[in-house]
């Protein structure tokens, strides 16, 4: 799957890839950040 960035509200939060399933999309989550980089993502 395409790699894609999931934002709350204008700000990283996980990571993921883009899955087609019986022709629908979703996002696999394949990383949420640590407290210290969301911390850091919300001061920026």
């Amino acid at each position: 799957g395409e790699p894609v960035d999931l934002l709350v509200n204008g700000r990283l939060m996980a990571k993921g890839e883009v899955v087609v399933i019986n022709e629908n999309f979703g996002v696999r989550i394949t990383e949420i950040l640590g407290p210290a980089d969301r911390l850091q993502n919300l001061s920026g």
